[in-house]
């Protein structure tokens, strides 16, 4: 009887415990849902505010274009700056991202420091037709040897923002705004007045973006041919500095604020003109209520225009070969026509698809529509990369420059002595 007793309580105890393992595996794929059987897909971008948005919108999209991967966005404070100390840490634990939005004021950096793996492998195996991408855009994100290491996601030029009201209040003509940097400060002068200011070059962003375009444009160049030198010493860097002390410090047309505040003065109607990124276009456009309007970067007269092209491309990180592949399934879809006309429209941001601003039904009626956002395009042709300094310390040469700028804005150097002091801390630091 007692044994009989025993053997019962055993086999019961034995279905108790395959029960409980079954009701754990059932658990399992209860909670993970349709979701068990795909490949994860961690994207990790820089877009912020507005844009985050947009990215979840577009990862939406590619999770439901298909069913075997799930791609999840995952959000890095802190800008393209923010994102490469975050690969830095994330690269010691070995636990990166899939694909990652990257500076392409940083390209240069992932190229020679991060465990990438190029776009070049899967167009080569695909035999992936590229004809339809900006060639200068597509440049954006090669090695030095052409190797196409990313792909352009949100492509930027800078432009000239102003306000059309206050322009014919000064007696300046707002469907004729400034072309040249002379013609600039005149302007400036002239919507100076009481409270109000008349410019602001948004000199404080991110990797010398901006002072990049006024040196270039004037005839000069931020590093030699070779890559061995800076040339924040040369004629073009001094006059670029120059005329932004003299609107500081002379003229009282450009306030020395922060950008952030210089942009609510500009959306609240109390500066004339604000020069900063087409991308930011679409919440500068709502929440201005005066006439809005834009116009290309200005020449000095005599070079032809250069426009350091702004924005990130996507890279690829090396993971396992099914992910790696998940990855570029997910990067075909956020540089597809339909989705770069969609960041367009948007942000602000260029297409990087020709056939994108080509089409009526993805930007070609919008730019019609919308005159403002066409300007950017018309500076497709004066785009330059954006430029990168080489080394594992090149990076900080931006804060030298920065720190420099701010220098000779405050009046503690003149523009000359900050150049020079500038190019002197700059060489030492290239590689």
């Amino acid at each position: 009887m007692k044994k009989a007793l025993l053997c019962f309580i055993i086999t019961v105890f034995t279905f108790s415990v395959l029960a409980a393992c079954g009701n754990n595996e059932s658990s399992s794929n209860t909670s993970s849902g349709s979701n068990d059987k795909k490949v994860e897909i961690t994207f990790m971008h820089s877009h912020g505010g507005e844009s985050e948005k947009l990215i979840k919108n577009l990862v939406n999209g590619f999770n439901k274009s298909q069913d075997k991967y799930v791609a999840k966005p995952v959000f890095v404070q802190g800008s393209y700056e923010g994102m490469v100390e975050k690969l830095q840490s994330l690269v010691v634990t070995k636990k990166l991202p899939d694909v990652v939005t990257n500076g392409l004021v940083y390209t240069k950096y992932l190229n020679s420091n991060m465990p990438i793996v190029p776009a070049q492998k899967f167009i080569d195996e695909e035999n992936t037709d590229m004809s339809d991408f900006f060639p200068n855009m597509l440049d954006l994100g090669k090695s030095e040897d052409g190797k196409q290491n990313a792909l352009p996601f949100a492509v930027s030029t800078p432009v000239v923002y102003y306000n059309k009201d206050l322009f014919k209040k000064a007696g300046l003509d707002p469907e004729n705004p400034p072309k040249t940097i002379d013609e600039v400060r005149e302007a400036a002068k002239k919507l100076t007045t009481g409270g109000q200011q008349g410019i602001f070059y948004d000199y404080t962003m991110t990797g010398a973006w901006i002072f990049q375009a006024m040196v270039e444009t004037m005839g000069g160049q931020m590093v030699s041919e070779d890559g061995k030198s800076v040339g924040f010493d040369q004629e073009p860097s001094v006059k670029a500095l120059q005329h932004w002390t003299d609107l500081v410090n002379k003229d009282k047309s450009m306030p020395k604020v922060e950008a952030a505040q210089a942009l609510q003065s500009f959306t609240s109607g109390k500066l004339g003109m604000y020069i900063t990124t087409t991308a930011s276009l679409g919440s500068i456009r709502s929440s201005s209520k005066f006439n809005l309007g834009v116009a290309p970067f200005p020449t000095d007269g005599e070079h032809e225009r250069k426009v350091p092209a702004g924005g990130n491309n996507l890279f690829i990180m090396k993971s396992t070969s099914e992910r790696e592949k998940g990855a570029w399934e997910l990067v075909k879809y956020l540089t597809s026509p339909e989705s770069t006309a969609s960041v367009a429209k948007t942000v602000g941001y260029m297409a990087t698809r020709k056939s994108a601003v080509e089409k009526e039904e993805l930007l070609g009626g919008y730019l019609k529509e919308n005159p403002l956002a066409a300007v950017t395009y018309t500076q497709t042709s004066n785009m330059v990369p954006w430029n990168n300094y080489s080394g594992k310390s090149g990076t900080r040469i931006y804060k030298v420059i920065q720190d420099n700028l701010e220098a000779a804005l405050s009046n503690q150097k003149t523009p000359e002595e900050a150049m020079k002091d500038a190019a002197n801390e700059g060489n030492k630091l290239l590689d």
